[in-house]
């Protein structure tokens, strides 16, 4: 079959930008909604397919919901890999972790996760998603220990610090849109301005 110098998507590129855009759809409803009150009727009636069709691409509304998460902890491995490979100190490299983290979520739109949502899932993909997000936190954690022994960080308490940076990541797909007038970039900007200074008033 011709493939028109690649001008033209092939079958297997149609077939995956379908199924890229189910993903965000059932993401962004999740996130919405919740898992629980959310059906397959209602995501297929939002991508305007019928339910059938939607089984092509999942087999049913678990495994959607897996691969919305796994988009997610991507978002963090991707950023993680970026910042493995990068310069600098262990501070710049804790900021660049979670700016892009951040950039890749609100691009990629992943789906909010919860010990909730990871529970409804086998135990398989359960143990799966958990440890990626424990080798997340862990390279965090282990970021921010170096950043206060290079005395760039103050001595905060590592875990916490590391929990609560994830946590308001994660909190981000549950307000951030699409159509969002800020965009990624300058949200995550914003976020580890937050994240490095704080909000309050220094003194001159």
């Amino acid at each position: 079959m011709a493939n028109w110098n690649g001008a033209v998507a092939s079958r297997a590129e149609i077939r995956e930008m379908k199924r890229r855009a189910a993903l965000r759809v059932a993401a962004r409803i999740f996130n919405e909604k919740g898992y629980h009150a959310t059906s397959l009727d209602e995501i297929a009636d939002e991508i305007g397919v019928t339910k059938t069709a939607l089984y092509y691409y999942f087999k049913n509304k678990e495994q959607l919901l897996y691969e919305c998460i796994k988009l997610t902890y991507n978002c963090g491995q991707n950023a993680r890999l970026e910042a493995e490979k990068a310069d600098g100190s262990a501070f710049e490299k804790l900021q660049l972790l979670y700016r892009r983290f951040m950039e890749n979520l609100m691009e990629e739109r992943g789906a909010y996760t919860t010990m909730a949502n990871i529970r409804s899932l086998p135990q398989d993909h359960q143990a799966e998603l958990l440890d990626r997000r424990r080798a997340l936190d862990r390279y965090s954690r282990m970021l921010i220990e170096k950043a206060i022994e290079e005395g760039d960080l103050r001595p905060v308490d590592v875990r916490i610090t590391s929990n609560f940076f994830l946590g308001a990541v994660n909190w981000i797909l549950r307000w951030h849109s699409e159509d969002d007038a800020m965009s990624p970039q300058d949200v995550s900007a914003h976020f580890l301005d937050l994240f490095m200074n704080g909000i309050a008033q220094r003194s001159s």
